[in-house]
């Protein structure tokens, strides 16, 4: 299928459109021509490195709440605990933030919180008991040995 050469001022807009940020899909709602033409023209003028440096600069790059995998900055560990993100590169174990705020003071790296009932994701204060390391290895001995 021969594709019709386009004028020269159709053919700037291409290459204006897609500097500017648009996507093949609009420049062919655009102009009211195919994929296949823009693409040709696309590829007569820029080298790929020069597309994708252009494409680049463009996107907008989804994050935090705006992006579709966004899952309320909440995630599960591979151990069951609730992990909440407070920034980008900051993120608390939610059991950790809720004692916390409860004893209204940071945690010491010694102390433990504990899930009475071995739910680590019920993070409720009812079931949280702050401890040391060593209690909670007690602990987690004798239930084992229960067992």
């Amino acid at each position: 299928m021969a594709q019709t050469p386009l004028t020269l001022q159709k053919v700037n807009q291409i290459y204006e459109l897609f500097e500017g940020g648009a996507m093949i899909t609009d420049i062919v709602k655009k102009l009211g021509t195919n994929r296949e033409t823009i693409r040709q023209y696309l590829l007569k003028h820029y080298t790929p490195e020069e597309k994708r440096a252009i494409v680049r600069k463009n996107i907008r790059w989804l994050r935090g709440k705006d992006s579709p995998n966004w899952k309320g900055g909440r995630e599960i560990t591979k151990d069951g605990y609730v992990c909440i993100w407070l920034s980008r590169k900051e993120k608390i174990l939610e059991h950790r933030k809720v004692m916390e705020e409860h004893l209204g003071r940071k945690l010491k790296r010694s102390e433990v919180v504990h899930h009475i009932n071995g739910n680590n994701a019920d993070n409720r204060l009812v079931n949280l008991e702050l401890t040391t390391f060593a209690e909670d290895i007690k602990r987690h001995k004798l239930e084992r040995g229960k067992q």
